[in-house]
């Protein structure tokens, strides 16, 4: 008679006791290869870089980096004004079974001492308050002096002084007026005395008027 095992004394069950798994399983990486022939290859990868740059700017061969399978990126001291820590790059590529190389990609990429401008920060972590309340109030369609002012933030006014700006003006018009009178009477009297001095050379030579 044939009888069914039993589970309890089941050997295959016994040899993997952990046969449930959670998540995906894990897997191994590998760091890449470097591959012989593409990092022998300096020469290209100089060659690559200067048709963008002047032969000055690329400086010494810094070394080579194995990205993936058959794929690596030489790095060259770059001599740009400007640019200090800087370095040129140009990634190499082969196919499986080929001695051709093949230039991916050129550029400038920064070393670990580069020159950087300094982190981004948002606009709204520079502006000052008063700033976004007067922008937000333009973009809802409101006043933004009313809304600075419902904040206690005030805009400063300013100062007109009406007497000080209007008397210049009114001091000159003043000085003109007066100097056309004097002008005028001037030339009154001047010919007031021409016709005086007129008068008396007609008498002179008319003894009978």
């Amino acid at each position: 008679m044939h009888l069914m095992p039993d589970r309890q004394h089941d050997t295959a069950l016994e040899a993997e006791p952990g046969w449930v798994t959670f998540g995906p399983p894990r897997s191994v990486e590998r760091k890449p290869r470097m591959d012989a022939t593409l990092a022998e290859a300096t020469g290209v990868a100089r060659s690559a870089i200067l048709d963008s740059v002047d032969a000055a700017e690329i400086g010494d061969h810094i070394g080579v980096v194995a990205d993936d399978e058959r794929v690596v990126t030489h790095r060259f001291a770059a001599k740009v004004r400007g640019y200090g820590g800087w370095e040129f790059f140009a990634t190499l590529a082969r196919a499986p079974r080929s001695k051709s190389v093949t230039v991916c990609e050129t550029g400038m990429l920064p070393g670990d001492d580069a020159i950087l401008s300094p982190e981004w920060v948002p606009w709204m972590e520079r502006a000052s308050q008063e700033e976004r309340i007067r922008l937000e109030a333009i973009a809802a369609g409101e006043d933004p002096s009313k809304a600075l002012e419902e904040a206690g933030l005030t805009e400063p006014e300013a100062k007109h002084d009406t007497v000080e700006t209007e008397s210049p003006a009114s001091d000159s018009t003043e000085t003109n007026k007066q100097a056309r009178r004097e002008a005028k009477r001037r030339r009154a009297k001047q010919q007031a005395a021409r016709r005086k001095k007129q008068q008396k050379g007609n008498k002179d030579k008319d003894p009978k008027a």
